[in-house]
């Protein structure tokens, strides 16, 4: 009789730990057994008591009701296995079990990187990524069956990979495997006994590096596993974060059910809640002098459901932290609780395209810096630049209709007598600004020779302007050529704009000079230096 088909969660718990005890979060708070000798590991299973209470729901729905409810109760269970078996520990988790473990304790990379040596890479059922850029952009891609990694859409370039789903290698004994950051998810035929030789078949999966035969590209973006190099980074999140405006922020570590979550609390301002995760918040609810890296891998930020008192979902603030710095000349970018380290040959062949990107001679002013230390702003600037120069269009927030879109867009901010599209972006927005910027005039560029219903409103607002300007684009397609896509970036450096951009910003300039290149465009940027006054 063949053994029962098994679903297991298994995480790998870091080489340097040696008790079964400490990869639990508190041990007090559970009830433990031992496990029965002869299994050829040994551990002991940790159960948290069930809890009960009524639905979140149920209060809103009460106060509608002429007869009280009949008494409704919801039941979480949570458990985990923690084995050891050749001097390295496994835990395996049930119902909430992973919210006994103390994460900081798990390999983070081992369910992707065993998953990766397990599947075949032309039978994948689901992949799950992020890019970095104005935010962390979650995507999961699923298909209708089994395929090769063309079929999901990942943008090698950018995408940092984070969960995959497959059929495994014929020569594996396994039905299914799903890998995610630190947690590998398998369907196994085993008994208890088993489960010996199905962690030392896991291990030996995550140390091979078959991967690179078909996920090379997922090395673009590499874990630092260097504590050195994570020391100083982190000391330089820190620094960040004492600042008045820090660019890092707070966003969600993994995809979301958004439709489930109603709010956002901090630890030190539990009761103040935010649609959305608010750095600014988390930071006015505690003492920032204090504040350590241990500090912010203690507090959380939990997810809640409508009134509901208990988080359905919570991080740790560090995992929460998006932010990008540099380390002898390296680029690293922390996100999801890691830091990933750019490929140096990747970064370097980024670095090479914007080196192409030209400098445009456009005569733009410089932008002010009042006594009062705030910047002049995006559509001041471009008010001014058009009544300084009398030839220049003024079309700063005039958004044309677009059919291949959801949206409008805006067809630029100035548009010159010399057919210069110019978008302007203060650079202190830092990526989320900068991207906004390459995105909008991508588009705009495409739009303008596809779409005659974009043509017909850039045409109108030039044409409310002095009428003889709508002639600046045609009804018709119009020749690329003709046209320069300028992007001025306000405190930009003005001998290299785009060599001083955050690598993410660098990356999308590179991407949308090729773009647009490649449609025929001319293309440059310019920065614009601050003028204190």
């Amino acid at each position: 009789m063949p053994q029962a088909l098994q679903k297991l969660h298994v995480r790998l718990v870091k080489s340097g730990v040696r008790r079964v005890a400490a990869v639990v979060e508190d041990t007090r708070a559970l009830d433990s057994y031992d496990l029965t000798a002869g299994l050829g590991f040994d551990g002991r299973l940790y159960v948290s008591p069930p809890k009960q209470g009524p639905p979140n729901w149920l209060r809103f729905v009460q106060t509608g009701l002429e007869d009280a409810l009949e008494k409704l109760t919801n039941r979480t269970n949570a458990a985990v296995l923690v084995i050891r078996r050749n001097r390295r520990i496994f835990a395996l988790t049930f119902g909430h079990g992973r919210h006994l473990l103390r994460e900081d304790l798990l390999q983070p990379d081992f369910g992707l990187r065993a998953a990766l040596n397990a599947l075949r890479h032309d039978s994948l059922w689901s992949l799950d990524s992020f890019a970095v850029e104005e935010q962390t952009v979650h995507k999961r891609s699923q298909a209708s069956r089994a395929s090769g990694i063309e079929v999901f859409g990942v943008d090698v370039s950018r995408d940092i990979l984070r969960a995959v789903t497959g059929v495994p290698r014929e020569d594996l004994p396994l039905q299914a495997v799903s890998g995610t950051g630190d947690t590998l998810a398998i369907s196994v035929r085993t008994d208890f006994k088993g489960l010996g030789p199905v962690t030392d078949l896991l291990l030996s999966l995550y140390r091979k590096r078959t991967y690179k035969e078909h996920f090379s590209w997922v090395d673009n973006v590499q874990r630092v596993r260097d504590p050195t190099i994570v020391e100083d980074l982190d000391r330089r999140l820190l620094e960040d974060l004492a600042k008045d405006e820090p660019q890092s922020y707070l966003a969600p570590p993994e995809p979301l059910e958004w439709d489930s979550v109603h709010a956002f609390g901090y630890t030190g301002g539990r009761k103040h809640r935010d649609l959305n995760m608010t750095l600014a918040t988390y930071l006015a609810n505690i003492d920032e002098d204090s504040m350590t890296i241990e500090t912010l891998k203690r507090h959380k930020v939990s997810a809640y459901e409508d009134s509901g008192e208990d988080p359905t979902n919570a991080w740790p603030v560090y995992k929460c932290l998006v932010f990008e710095s540099s380390h002898g000349g390296r680029r690293f970018v922390l996100t999801a609780g890691e830091w990933f380290e750019i490929d140096r040959d990747f970064a370097n062949g980024v670095s090479r395209v914007v080196r192409r990107v030209p400098k445009a001679d456009v005569p733009l002013p410089n932008v002010r810096r009042p006594a009062n230390d705030t910047l002049e702003s995006e559509p001041e600037y471009n008010q001014r630049v058009a009544r300084e120069e009398p030839t220049m269009a003024l079309l700063d927030r005039k958004s044309a209709r677009c059919r291949g879109t959801a949206t409008s867009i805006e067809v630029c901010d100035l548009l010159s007598q010399d057919g210069d599209l110019i978008h302007v972006k203060h650079k202190k927005g830092g990526s989320s600004s900068l991207s906004h910027l390459f995105a909008q005039g991508r588009m705009s560029g495409e739009a303008l020779l596809r779409d005659e219903d974009f043509r017909e409103d850039a045409r109108r607002f030039l044409r409310q302007i002095r009428p003889s300007w709508e002639r600046r684009v045609p009804v018709e397609k119009p020749e690329p050529g003709d046209y320069r896509v300028v992007f001025a970036i306000l405190g930009g450096d003005a001998d290299q704009p785009g060599e001083g951009l955050p690598f993410f910003s660098q990356l999308n300039l590179a991407r949308t000079y090729e773009a647009l290149a490649a449609l025929g465009y001319r293309v440059g940027v310019v920065g614009v230096q601050v003028t204190a006054q």
